[in-house]
């Protein structure tokens, strides 16, 4: 009887343990961590390359006292921008869930990319 119980201990143990090691990797195909940076010897910064991308896809709804229903934000500028960046929302939306811009837009994978980069390198102003 005393075998039996260490046995089935056991396995519960390795169960438990086998589970808390497999769920972390359950959910978005990439995880909540999303992509890494795919573009090698380029050093992002909003005003060079980041600022373009996020006036011609986002701030015909994400600008001051906006009246679109639901808008929260002001992306007209990097101040504006910056509280969402540090909150990971910017890279979930646009990157890992690709919801963003919600009109469709005409947001290019490349863009996405260079956000991603951008954003996993600190989002440098300058």
């Amino acid at each position: 009887m005393h075998t039996y119980l260490n046995k089935q201990a056991r396995l519960i143990v390795l169960l438990l343990l086998a589970g808390i090691t497999l769920w972390p990797g359950c959910g978005k195909e990439n995880g909540t961590d999303g992509p890494e940076c795919n573009i090698s010897g380029v050093t992002f910064s909003y005003n060079a390359n980041i600022k373009g991308i996020i006036d011609r896809n986002c701030t015909s709804c994400h600008y001051p006292n906006s009246t679109v229903a639901g808008i929260v934000g002001d992306y007209t500028t990097y101040e504006g921008l910056k509280s969402h960046l540090d909150e990971g929302h910017v890279r979930e939306r646009v990157v890992i869930d690709k919801d963003m811009p919600q009109s469709g837009g005409s947001m290019t994978q490349a863009e996405r990319d260079s956000i991603n980069c951008w954003i996993l390198d600190g989002y440098p102003k300058n």
